[in-house]
């Protein structure tokens, strides 16, 4: 009788074998694929055979569209602020009671501080993340103004 690791190994080299299947409309297992399938020339080829449209701008090839971070705005990161600030109230409200008592002063002008001070915190991280993506957007454009030439 295989030990407990034999066992594991030998469950986990089952899971990672697999072979191809074929089935008809029916059901029915094939012994060789449909003949549309033999014909039909596979997606790498077809894929490099033609040429990429170009689109928006993607990273990575992961076929994904960068984000546009939106221009900074002091409303935006106002509201930012009151969401963690009630985040930051509630937390400065549960773990500030002592002994059964909640101090709900304090927590509500320490949140207060906090909110207050998030809200430029938030639009230079704004600003930054916007003048950063402009940049890039230039540099890029650019590179391919001199490609072109």
């Amino acid at each position: 009788m295989p030990t407990k690791k034999q066992r594991r190994r030998m469950q986990k080299e089952r899971r990672h074998e697999y072979e191809t299947v074929w089935v008809d409309e029916e059901g029915n297992e094939l012994d060789e694929p449909p003949e549309e399938l033999v014909t039909a020339p596979r997606k790498s080829e077809a894929a490099s055979s033609k040429p990429k449209a170009k689109g928006s701008p993607q990273r990575g090839g992961s076929g994904r569209s960068i984000r546009v971070p939106p221009p900074p705005s002091w409303e935006r990161a106002a509201k930012r602020s009151l969401i963690l600030g009630g985040a930051i109230f509630a937390l400065f409200y549960i773990l500030g009671s002592k002994n059964g008592g909640h101090r709900l002063g304090t927590a509500l002008a320490l949140a207060g501080v906090y909110t207050l001070l998030f809200i430029p915190f938030t639009y230079a991280i704004d600003r930054f993340s916007h003048n950063r993506w402009q940049r890039r957007a230039d540099q890029q454009g650019q590179q391919r103004q001199a490609r072109k030439r």
